[in-house]
């Protein structure tokens, strides 16, 4: 069976969770690229942020597979990330990803954030 029939024959909960599956996806290749271990608490907390952001994109226009991508990467390079953005808006975030900023919540805890 080629791809195109296997779309047609998923069910319509999981055709509605496509993009919530590319998100996962990104995180595991992530995962798998680093040799990390995230665990599943963690992996649902990076895959409900990255769904949000790409949901409240109204600009950027930035995959949701790229935004989870980045949000894991930043985990992995500081596993203390999800707990320091909570103050940083979706459009820093963005940015960053644009940017290829890895280092973006950092400057805004200095300016005086979270």
């Amino acid at each position: 069976m080629n791809t195109l029939e296997r779309y047609r024959n998923l069910s319509n909960e999981d055709k509605g969770n496509l993009t919530i599956y590319t998100i996962y996806n990104s995180i595991h290749d992530v995962i798998k690229e680093n040799d990390a271990e995230i665990s599943d608490e963690i992996i649902l907390d990076i895959q409900e942020l990255a769904y949000d952001i790409y949901i409240e994109d109204t600009f950027s226009n930035v995959s949701a597979s790229s935004i989870g991508y980045f949000i894991t990467e930043c985990y992995v390079k500081d596993n203390q990330f999800l707990e320091k953005i909570d103050e940083i808006s979706y459009d820093d975030i963005l940015s960053a990803i644009e940017n290829d900023n890895y280092d973006f919540y950092k400057d805004n805890l200095e300016r005086g954030g979270k």
